[in-house]
């Protein structure tokens, strides 16, 4: 959040869109801009692993399941309107299936 408050007190642009092109005019970035961002910044971060903007959903999912939100707001903030859909990208970790299955069926 301390970055992304950062990114926006900054933008001296008039743009509506949250990611702008860097040079003027400024415009909203395309699909493929940022996905080219997010190769940048895999690379910086020493990933060798290709990530793309799919893969930050799934991780979006999976960390806000995993962090205590049930599948009816996961599936809200994802934009589904199929519960379905929203299990695909969110997957449990064993460690949370553990920690469900003790608090619901260990006595």
């Amino acid at each position: 959040m301390y970055h992304l408050r950062k990114y926006l007190m900054g933008r001296t642009d008039d743009e509506d869109a949250l990611m702008v092109t860097e040079r003027r005019p400024y415009r909203r970035l395309s699909k493929r801009g940022i996905q080219r961002e997010i190769g940048i910044i895999a690379k910086y971060a020493g990933l060798d692993k290709k990530i793309s903007p799919h893969t930050m959903r799934h991780t979006f999912a999976t960390l806000t399941l995993n962090n205590g939100a049930d599948i009816a707001a996961v599936q809200a903030l994802m934009g589904h309107e199929d519960p379905s859909t929203t299990q695909i990208y969110a997957q449990l970790t064993e460690e949370k299936k553990r920690e469900t299955h003790k608090k619901y069926l260990v006595m």
